[in-house]
């Protein structure tokens, strides 16, 4: 079994991006990112009866065959396909085969997935235990601004700046426990201002030659993202925008900023981020407001039931 590659970061911060740069080079697959598939499926292996035979094997790629993150791969696999990668009765070997199964329908030598959820990075190491993990960093500013703009992820500024501090200070934490020559990282504002040059580091770090066909991923998006989901990535069809960076200056006030640095500040500047000078402070509104759009869907919820309770009687 070849051994894969990992790429995470936190939600919005460029994982997409570079996933599809890297699956456009001409050996490197990488399906769309399953949110949290394997991680659930490893909870429950009991049902599988922990995969000690082959027809536990079997009933697992059954199941994972249904599933609407692997139909996204928009690739026809058979149970007896994704079998013939198995080389052992282990999970690991299961996940596996369903990468190198896409990566031969694709012609491509090798495989890696996207995983923007860094707190599986402890099971993508379990697992993959030579693998190499790319960690790409965005300013948590930025990334959180694009989370309050979707329909899905963190939608309170507060929450989002310790989840982004957090999780990536966690990951690099096992970065500096893997080593250099299993960890990497860079930032998406480095990506997008010298892709070039971003890409052929990741190349040098994964041992595999560099290609200029990674430059020009945006001409096939169609193969690497569902028409059906690229609407969450409205830049993706088109060359790396450097203007898609520090946002936060001209999109967040200033008592936003200063809610953020509260929580994440030591982090930016650890990243070399530009951050405002002395210590914040201040900002008492905006963290009110920010803490009662945590609070009152509870509040309404526990007033709803205390409603429907007075009018039972």
């Amino acid at each position: 079994m070849t051994e894969p590659f990992f790429i995470v970061g936190f939600q919005r911060s460029g994982t997409t991006l570079l996933r599809v740069m890297l699956d456009n080079h001409p050996e490197i697959a990488i399906p769309l990112d399953v949110t949290g598939l394997w991680a659930r499926y490893n909870s429950k292996l009991h049902e599988y009866n922990y995969l000690r035979t082959n027809d536990d094997v079997i009933k697992i790629i059954r199941d994972l065959l249904k599933e609407e993150r692997i139909k996204l791969w928009q690739t026809d696999f058979s149970v007896e396909e994704i079998l013939q990668y198995v080389e052992k009765n282990t999970y690991s070997h299961v996940i596996a085969a369903f990468y190198r199964a896409y990566a031969n329908h694709r012609g491509k030598k090798y495989w890696g997935y996207k995983d923007p959820d860094t707190r599986h990075i402890h099971l993508l190491n379990k697992w993959f235990p030579q693998s190499k993990i790319i960690h790409i960093i965005r300013d948590g500013r930025d990334a959180c601004l694009s989370h309050l703009k979707q329909d899905f992820g963190y939608d309170n500024l507060l929450v989002c700046a310790e989840a982004w501090r957090e999780r990536v200070w966690w990951c690099r934490v096992i970065g500096q426990l893997l080593g250099s020559s299993r960890y990497f990282e860079l930032k998406f504002e480095d990506l997008i201002e010298h892709p070039e040059k971003e890409l052929r580091s990741i190349c040098n770090f994964l041992n595999i030659s560099y290609s200029s066909h990674m430059l020009s991923y945006y001409k096939n998006i169609e193969k690497s993202i569902p028409e059906c989901k690229r609407h969450i990535w409205r830049l993706i069809d088109k060359p790396p925008q450097k203007n898609n960076k520090n946002l936060w200056k001209q999109k967040m006030s200033k008592g936003e900023l200063i809610c953020f640095e509260k929580r994440a500040g030591q982090l930016l500047k650890e990243l070399g981020y530009e951050t405002l000078p002395g210590v914040p402070s201040g900002a008492y509104l905006t963290e009110i407001y920010n803490f009662f759009k945590i609070g009152f869907p509870a509040v309404k919820r526990r007033f709803g039931q205390f409603l429907v309770q007075l009018i039972r009687g």
